[in-house]
């Protein structure tokens, strides 16, 4: 069995992960979508003491079966490093973080929990160079430090995941990107978490 834990990004909520979830279930695999922080306060996604409290919540729920990939979109990359370790703590059999199009936050969760991830897979696909990627930064740090880890999609944006070509994409990110772009995107990281998968890469 495999769980894939999705997490949004910043100002988002599950439903946005909603086309995302239903590829990872044609796939056989369950997909848990949890709130990561509310809409109306987002920057508890920053908040170290939340995110512990939000694994502690996913460990309880007994929705962590089998093998378990954590997917981040933008900031929920970050919210993912800083949850993984403490899955793994909690004896939750973590195979793997993938970002898409990931930011680390403020408080640099990424680069604090990168220590504790040493023996744990990352990959990364990324959309080129935007303002919602912070230009690349975060890919350039992981071909830095795990070099071949990143995807980089041409034409992709940073909302892509979603499938829906958001307003806010379009004009705080210059997404420009179609259905196929999406698509491309979604498949990307299907394989993505394929790869990290004994037996199905």
């Amino acid at each position: 069995m495999t769980t894939v834990v999705a997490l949004h990004g910043f100002t988002r909520a599950p439903r946005h992960l909603a086309s995302f979830s239903e590829a990872c279930q044609r796939q056989g695999w369950n997909c848990v979508r949890p709130a990561v922080a509310p809409r109306f306060l987002p920057v508890l996604m920053n908040s170290r003491s939340h995110l512990d409290h939000l694994a502690e919540r996913l460990v309880d729920s007994g929705r962590l079966a089998g093998q378990v990939v954590i997917v981040g979109h933008s900031a929920g990359a970050a919210a993912g490093s800083w949850i993984a370790p403490r899955l793994i703590d909690r004896r939750v059999d973590v195979r793997g973080l993938v970002y898409v199009d990931g930011n680390d936050s403020p408080n640099h969760l990424i680069e604090q929990a990168l220590p504790r991830l040493d023996s744990l897979p990352i990959r990364a696909v990324m959309a080129p160079p935007s303002p919602c990627n912070r230009q690349g930064r975060l890919s350039r740090l992981l071909e830095a430090r795990r070099p071949g880890s990143v995807e980089i999609i041409p034409g992709a944006g940073h909302g892509d995941i979603e499938m829906l070509g958001a307003a806010v994409y379009r004009r705080v990110c210059r997404d420009s990107g179609e259905l196929v772009t999406w698509q491309k995107v979604q498949h990307a990281v299907i394989r993505t978490i394929h790869s990290l998968l004994p037996g199905l890469a």
